[in-house]
C-alpha cells in the first residue's frame, strides 16, 4: 500500500494519558507504509478535541478512560462537530457498557490493550477503506449505479438464501451467471454460517452493523487465500461466506476455523452479551448442490443446542437422526401431558418436562439439534391446544408466536425446555386464577346488584335475571360460595345500613324501615331482631 511521496499523508493524532502509552503506538506502525504520519500526541481528552479542531485529522486513536474529557465523552463530541474523522479506540477495560456507547458513534474498531500489531494495522485499513468510499460517493452521482463484479457475486449468494433450502431457481441463476459473465475458479463449494446472537436489550443497529464487518473482517484475514473465491452476505444475525476452490484446498480451510473461532472469542470478551455459532457444511463439486450447503449449515446452527455456545459444528459431525421428534411426543405422551394441562397441575408439569429432557439427554448422541427444536416446537403448539379448555385467549407476551422464535436463543437442551417448563406453569396458574374469578363472577355481580338495590323491592327473580342465570342454579351456587343463601344477605345488607341509619339519623324506625326497603315496620323490627339480638330501638339507645 505504498502511497505517492507527492501525495498528501492522512494526519493521525493519539490520545492517551500515558505518554508511554502514545509512543508505543508510534513505534507499531509504519505509518509511511499507508499513507498516514502522526502529527500530535493528547494526554487528556480536552486537549484530543483541541487538536482534532486545529488540525482536522484523518484519524484519532484514543484510549477510553483519560483525565478531562473521557474517551466516550470526546468521541460524541468529534461525533457532532466532525463526523469524518475515524476514530479507533484503544483500552484495558473489556467491559461491554463502553464499546456499546462507543458503537453508537460509528468508531472504525475497538481493540484491547495489550495492543496488537496486525490488529491496530487492520484497523487502519478499514478507516482508509472507509474513507476511500466517502471519496467515491462524493464523486460520483447519486444516481450511478456502479458495483464491483464482487458485489454483483455476493447478490447471487444473497439470491440463493432467499431461496432458502430449494435449488436456485434455474431463470434466476442464468441472470446472474449469464447478464453479468459470471465466472468461478474452483470446481467445489462449500458453505460457512457465523451466527451471532445478542440479548434482545442490547441488539441495536450499530452493534449489528459493527458486529457484522467484524466477523467478515476475520473471516477473510484468515480464510483468503489465492485459490479461493468468497462471496460474503449478512442475513437472518448471521454472516454467510460462500468458499469456491477446488476441494483439497477447502478440506484445507476447515483447519483455520479454530483462528476464526478464537478471534471471535476476543470480540466477545470485549462486547460481551454476545453468542455465536460457527457452522461448516459438506464440500459439493456441483453448483446446483448449494442449497444443500444452505440447508446443512441450517442444522449445525440448530446443533448448537446440543453442543453449547461458541463452537464450531461441522455437518459432518452431526449424528444422523436415529429417531424423529414423534418419537418423544407421541400419542401416549400427548395424553398424559394434554391431562396435565386440564387439571392445571402445575407440579405435575415440572415432573414431565424434567422427564423429557432426561430423555433427550439419554439420545443426544443419536439425534440432531434440528430433532430437539422439532421437539420444543411441538411442546408449545401441544400446549396451546390443550389450554383451550379455559378459554383463556389474552397470553400477553407468551403467546405461541412468540415463543417459538425463542428457539434461537438456546445453547442446552435443559435451558430450552426449563425455560418452556417455567411459562406452561405460570400461564397454568394465571389459567386457573381466570376460571376461578369467572365461577365466581355471578355471585360477585349478583352482591354487587343487591348493594345497589337493597332499598327496592326487588326478587330472586330480578336478581337472576341480571347476572344471566336461572334462579334455582344462582340460588345454589351463591349459596356454595357465601354460606347464606340470597334472601338472607338481602336481608343482611338491610339490617347493615338500617344500623348507620339507627345511629347517625333521627328518623323513626318505621322510616328507616321503609328507606331500607321493608316495607313492614313489623317484619323489619322482627328481621333486625335476629340478626342483632335487640330491637331497632334499643340499638338505638345502646349507640346513640
Amino acid at each position: 500500500m505504498k502511497k505517492d511521496g507527492e501525495e498528501r499523508k492522512r494526519k493521525v493524532i493519539i490520545a492517551d494519558d500515558e505518554h508511554h502509552i502514545c509512543k508505543l503506538i508510534n513505534a507499531l506502525i509504519d505509518w509511511e507504509e499507508y499513507g498516514l504520519e502522526v502529527t500530535g500526541f493528547a494526554n487528556d481528552g480536552n486537549r484530543a478535541f483541541a487538536m482534532c479542531e486545529e488540525s482536522s485529522p484523518d484519524f484519532l486513536i484514543t484510549d477510553i478512560r483519560m483525565p478531562g474529557l473521557s474517551g466516550i465523552e470526546l468521541i460524541r463530541k468529534l461525533y457532532e462537530a466532525f463526523p469524518n474523522i475515524k476514530v479507533i479506540i484503544i483500552t484495558g477495560y473489556s467491559q461491554f457498557l463502553y464499546a456499546h456507547q462507543a458503537l453508537k458513534y460509528r468508531v472504525v474498531d475497538y481493540l484491547l490493550k495489550p495492543i496488537q500489531k496486525e490488529e491496530l494495522e487492520n484497523a487502519l485499513l478499514k478507516g482508509l477503506d472507509l474513507i476511500d468510499k466517502e471519496a467515491v460517493r462524493t464523486l460520483e452521482s447519486k444516481n450511478l449505479a456502479l458495483r464491483s463484479m464482487q458485489e454483483i457475486k455476493d447478490n447471487l449468494l444473497t439470491l440463493m438464501l432467499d431461496g432458502g433450502s430449494q435449488p436456485v431457481k434455474a431463470f434466476s441463476r442464468e441472470r446472474f451467471l449469464e447478464e453479468y459473465h459470471l465466472k468461478f475458479q474452483g470446481d467445489a463449494w462449500q458453505l460457512l454460517r457465523i451466527e451471532c446472537i445478542l440479548s434482545s436489550e442490547e441488539n441495536t443497529l450499530p452493534l449489528q452493523e459493527f458486529l457484522g464487518q467484524k466477523i467478515k473482517d476475520i473471516v477473510l484475514e484468515e480464510m483468503k487465500n489465492g485459490r479461493t473465491e468468497m462471496l460474503t452476505t449478512l442475513a437472518d444475525n448471521s454472516f454467510y461466506c460462500l468458499f469456491n476452490s477446488d476441494r483439497g484446498t477447502l478440506e484445507q480451510g476447515k483447519n483455520t476455523l479454530n483462528q476464526v473461532r478464537n478471534k471471535l472469542l476476543v470480540v466477545n470478551d470485549i462486547l460481551q452479551k454476545i453468542n455465536f455459532t460457527i457452522g461448516i457444511s459438506n464440500i459439493y463439486e456441483d453448483f446446483d448442490d448449494i442449497h444443500i450447503c444452505i440447508r446443512e449449515c441450517s442444522a449445525c446452527i440448530d446443533h448448537k443446542v446440543i453442543k453449547g455456545k461458541n463452537k464450531i459444528i461441522k455437518y459432518e459431525d452431526i449424528p444422523e437422526d436415529k429417531l424423529e421428534a414423534a418419537c418423544f411426543i407421541d400419542d401416549t405422551f400427548r395424553k398424559r401431558f394434554l391431562k396435565i394441562i386440564a387439571d392445571a397441575d402445575k407440579e405435575e408439569m415440572a415432573v414431565e418436562i424434567n422427564e423429557l429432557v432426561t430423555l433427550l439427554y439419554r439420545y443426544s448422541g443419536r439425534i440432531s439439534g434440528t430433532v430437539v427444536l422439532e421437539i420444543y416446537q411441538m411442546l408449545i403448539k401441544l400446549f396451546y391446544k390443550g389450554i383451550q379448555v379455559f378459554n383463556i385467549t389474552d397470553f400477553r407476551e407468551f403467546s405461541q408466536e412468540n415463543l417459538i422464535p425463542q428457539k434461537q436463543y438456546f445453547y442446552s437442551i435443559s435451558g430450552a425446555f426449563t425455560y418452556l417448563g417455567d411459562i406452561f406453569q405460570l400461564l397454568l396458574k394465571r389459567c386457573m386464577e381466570e376460571k376461578e374469578d369467572q365461577s365466581t363472577r355471578p355471585v360477585r355481580n349478583a352482591q354487587a346488584y343487591v348493594e345497589e338495590h337493597y332499598m327496592e323491592p326487588i326478587t330472586l327473580e330480578e336478581i337472576a335475571r341480571h347476572v344471566g342465570l336461572n334462579e334455582s342454579y344462582l340460588s345454589s351456587v351463591f349459596k356454595k360460595q357465601t354460606g347464606k343463601s340470597l334472601i338472607d344477605f338481602l336481608t343482611h345488607v338491610r339490617v347493615q345500613h338500617a344500623k348507620e341509619l339507627l345511629i347517625n339519623h333521627h328518623k323513626s324506625v318505621n322510616e328507616i324501615a321503609e328507606e331500607v326497603g321493608f316495607n313492614d315496620a313489623k317484619y323489619f323490627t322482627k328481621r333486625f331482631k335476629k340478626y342483632t339480638g335487640v330491637s331497632p330501638n334499643e340499638y338505638r339507645k345502646l349507640f346513640a
